[in-house]
């Protein structure tokens, strides 16, 4: 959250996924036959569990521009093969299964008119990021972008985001950051930065009620 008696906030940083950026995919995934517990599955099958030998270390070497997406395509298709028609759906056109959301991207224009600095800081793979980010209407509001496909690495390594505090010239105080994650905020937290965990419809509500408090710097 703000900090008592802290710096003037001056830049506000936004994650995408989740926060700007929502997925129907699990909804959609039921126009191919499966049940809740297929959704999971299949969820968990994609983007990994608590197991350590999941897939969450593939996905996460995707995200990180580690691996191609013909790659990440072959792993699904021959780990589960009784999926295929599904993934092929998920992986032949991401644009499909993405949608804004308004509340939180709503947000970026009125920031910026207010005077603030506008920055995304994102773990993102290379072709989604394409597909579902680049061309989203809030993003001709936004001053600059640190992604992981393009850095290499992602949250919640200090290195990533003290990247985007060198590229920008941001100073880690004057900095609102908002996540879906607790590991990211706590990550943003350590290293000075003022951070809200967009973890219930509630806490968006909170963060939204924060932006508007924020006084004007354009005036």
């Amino acid at each position: 959250m703000l900090r008592e008696g802290g710096a003037m906030i001056r830049n506000i940083v936004y994650d995408v996924g989740y926060v700007l950026v929502s997925y129907t995919w699990r909804e959609d995934f039921k126009g191919f036959g499966y049940d809740e517990a297929g959704v999971r599955r299949l969820s968990e099958q994609l983007f990994g569990s608590k197991d350590p030998k999941s897939i969450r270390t593939y996905w996460e070497k995707y995200d990180l521009n580690e691996i191609s997406d013909e790659e990440i395509e072959e792993y699904c298709y021959s780990h589960f093969p009784q999926d295929t028609r599904a993934l092929k759906w998920f992986f032949r056109d991401p644009s499909v299964w993405s949608v804004c959301l308004s509340d939180i991207a709503d947000t970026i224009p009125v920031m910026k008119k207010k005077g603030y600095g506008v920055y995304l800081l994102s773990n993102y793979p290379e072709r989604l990021w394409k597909c579902q980010v680049e061309s989203a209407p809030f993003m001709t509001d936004v001053d600059g972008a640190v992604v992981s496909w393009e850095e290499g690495c992602g949250k919640p390594s200090e290195r990533f985001y003290r990247t985007l505090f060198e590229r920008y010239g941001l100073k880690p105080e004057e900095c609102l950051f908002l996540d879906d994650r607790k590991d990211n905020t706590d990550a943003a937290g350590k290293l000075g930065m003022n951070a809200i965990t967009l973890s219930s419809p509630e806490m968006r509500l909170r963060a939204i009620a924060e932006l508007e408090q924020l006084p004007d710097l354009a005036r």
